[in-house]
């Protein structure tokens, strides 16, 4: 015999559905409406001049949220387990208890909660379901789409006039190169920041650098974690291609390592920068936001400054320089290879060195970006030692010459002013920024192990061996191909975008190619060009922009879709090169 489903026969179940379908009915009306007057409100000159009716419909709904959430507590059967699942919302709650004559400061925590119960809203449609299906199956298509649509909410929130002090908002072409480099990580602008945005328009820059430095995918798999959630197995395989991991418990420790090493490192990156920024600026709220803003611009290898000249006043400070540099290097390091040697170091400290060494990536890493940040820095010094250095004491040149290779790794800030630097000293940082930073990193570029790999494969031919090696340690023949199937096509984009910008652009042809590589590498250093570009200049650097930190070869499989190896082999038959 079946069973027939049993209904709710109580009156008070009944009533509990009915009264949970018209809090969550009204909540959703509610969410439309705090979006709709966040939009006329910010968004619009009269939402400007009634803030005092504004003010009036955030008591409303600040008393609609404390009913919503004494209701719901009231009616659920199993408190305790309510309270775990709504814990966001009972700290909101708490939030206005605390803050009954300040309710303006609570209406913000109610608006980002109410906002993403908006975002969420379409899981109950069958076709989003089905669409968020099929791009999990498709992990670089999810990569793409997910930071397409974080561009895209920039550019929107770029608009406003809240974002700029003329209250007219950034043009659309101008909003949209600022959110991609912002969550890009490049740091190019045609906007200064500090000045030609407000409070608002910086804050959406920074959320934008740090979603786009962690990586959107990773960053929301971090927060589903924080909250208590687990991810499905399908969403664990997707990150574990995604990042590269041997196991599905790898991934899911990495995604918690990388949370918890971010928040640390810029943290500490913010402490030390204050302190710093303090002895020049003095020690304010406003030096302390600066601090926080450079630290995660600069761990995130975003290039971004509030300053109108950048670094350029802190060049004689070793403090400041150090710190930066320092920032960049960990954020450009990969977090596999932060993670690898900090395990290195608990061993040792364990007395248990010799237990198991690091990892052959994590020597390449080291090797390639030591070897880079070394040799970038001497040669700026010879090429410039009679230009941009000539001026300053030899203490400061060296200085400046090292910072400028660590920043030319992908992050773009500068102490010099690159727009007066000699050809040469060009044509090295562009090679240091197509290099850019290592896998797993915050950075761009075609990455310091493809470099690696290269080279090594170069000397191989050379010897006549057919394997290349490093670190006594045989490099897949997969991972050669793949290695040189990115540095040609990153030159093919390279070249096509230099192309489409010397037909559009009447600029010199070097400020013009710096401009390319910078926005390729996703380093944010500029010759001069980018203010000078066009509207159609504008949006070739933003495509340029948005491939160069998704890589080509992901762009690529996401258009292409997966690879099928052949089923059959032709014979081979020798062919002359060189």
């Amino acid at each position: 015999m079946g069973t027939e489903p049993v209904e709710p026969s109580e009156p008070g179940e009944r009533m509990r559905r009915l009264l949970l379908r018209v809090l969550d009915a009204a909540g959703h009306i509610m969410a439309l409406a705090i979006v709709a007057g966040f939009v006329v409100r910010f968004g619009t000159r009269w939402g400007a001049g009634h803030v005092p009716l504004f003010r009036h419909l955030d008591l409303a709904v600040l008393g609609f949220f404390l009913f919503d959430v004494l209701a719901r507590l009231a009616a659920a059967p199993r408190w305790l387990s309510h309270l775990r699942a709504r814990w966001f919302d009972l700290v909101v709650a708490l939030a206005l208890v605390q803050a009954l004559g300040t309710e303006r400061g609570a209406w913000a925590w109610f608006v980002g909660r109410q906002v993403a119960a908006l975002v969420l809203m379409p899981r109950e449609s069958v076709r989003y379901r089905r669409l968020v299906s099929q791009l999990w199956l498709h992990p670089w298509r999810l990569m793409v789409g997910t930071f397409a649509g974080a561009i895209l909410v920039g550019t929107v929130l770029l608009t406003l006039p809240a974002a700029t002090p003329s209250h007219e908002g950034l043009e659309p072409v101008d909003a949209l190169f600022t959110a991609t480099s912002a969550t890009c990580v490049t740091g190019l602008t045609v906007t200064d920041t500090g000045s030609g945005l407000t409070l608002f328009g910086q804050l959406v820059v920074l959320v934008l650098i740090q979603l786009g430095g962690l990586g959107i995918m990773t960053f929301s798999v971090s927060l589903v974690l924080a909250v208590g959630q687990r991810l499905s197995k399908s969403r664990e395989v997707v990150m574990q291609d995604m990042l590269d991991q041997e196991s599905t418990g790898e991934v899911l420790s990495l995604v918690r390592f990388i949370a918890a090493t971010t928040v640390i490192i810029e943290a500490a990156g913010a402490l030390a920068l204050f302190f710093g920024f303090g002895a020049h600026l003095g020690y304010t709220l406003a030096t302390l936001y600066q601090a926080v803003f450079h630290s995660v611009s600069a761990f995130c290898n975003a290039g971004f400054s509030l300053f109108r000249n950048n670094l350029m006043d802190f060049s004689s400070d070793v403090g400041v320089n150090l710190i930066i540099t320092t920032l960049i290097i960990l954020g450009g390091l990969g977090f596999p290879v932060l993670r690898d040697l900090m395990a290195a170091a608990t061993r040792r400290r364990l007395g248990e060195a010799h237990a198991r060494r690091l990892r052959t990536q994590t020597k390449v890493v080291l090797a390639t970006s030591a070897t880079l940040i070394v040799v970038g820095a001497a040669l700026f010094y010879l090429l410039e030692r009679k230009g941009q250095l000539a001026p300053m004491p030899p203490g400061q040149r060296v200085l400046a010459a090292y910072f400028q290779s660590v920043t030319a790794r992908t992050a773009g800030f500068n102490t010099v002013d690159i727009g007066k630097v000699g050809v040469p000293a060009l044509v090295l940082l562009m090679g240091l920024m197509f290099v850019g930073a290592s896998p797993g990193s915050t950075g761009g570029g075609v990455k310091t192990t493809t470099a690696a790999i290269l080279i090594q494969a170069l000397r191989a031919a050379f010897r006549g061996r057919t394997q290349v090696e490093l670190f006594q340690r045989t490099v897949p023949l997969l991972v050669v191909r793949r290695a040189i199937a990115l540095v040609v096509l990153s030159e093919l984009v390279l070249g096509v975008v230099l192309l489409g910008l010397t037909s559009v652009e009447k600029q010199p042809l070097d400020t013009v190619a710096f401009e390319t590589v910078s926005a390729f590498g996703t380093v944010g250093l500029s010759a001069g060009a980018t203010g000078r570009l066009t509207t159609a200049g504008r949006l070739i650097i933003t495509a340029l922009m948005f491939v160069g930190r998704l890589g080509p070869l992901t762009m690529a499989f996401s258009l292409l879709g997966e690879t099928r190896p052949a089923a059959y082999r032709y014979p081979e038959e020798r062919i002359m090169v060189g």
